[in-house]
């Protein structure tokens, strides 16, 4: 549902109040953050990898401590979220292609 025209210019105005009020919080607000300026596939792939470091991480970490519950856990993370994720995209793509 679109805005009316005097909602518009309301709106407007706000926006120019604001601007003259405080002009860094405006600037703030148009500056993007990080997760803001990369894309949704970037972000997962980030996501990806960090999971699957952490998981590398734990299992160096319960090999070198002779921990089998870190080395388990390590090994969950590492397999068991890129296997969900590649399962997943697997299943949506066979959905798209019917």
């Amino acid at each position: 549902m679109g805005l009316t025209e005097h909602e518009k210019r309301e709106l407007s105005a706000i926006e120019q109040h604001l601007a003259e009020d405080d002009p860094a919080f405006v600037t703030k607000l148009n500056t993007p953050s990080w997760h803001m300026r990369l894309s949704g596939t970037a972000l997962f792939i980030l996501g990806l990898l960090t999971t699957y470091v952490t998981g590398l991480v734990l299992l160096a970490t319960g090999a070198t401590l002779s921990s089998w519950p870190l080395i388990a856990i390590g090994a969950a993370v590492t397999s068991v979220y890129p296997v969900k994720v590649t399962v997943q995209a697997v299943s949506e793509h066979q959905r798209g292609s019917r």
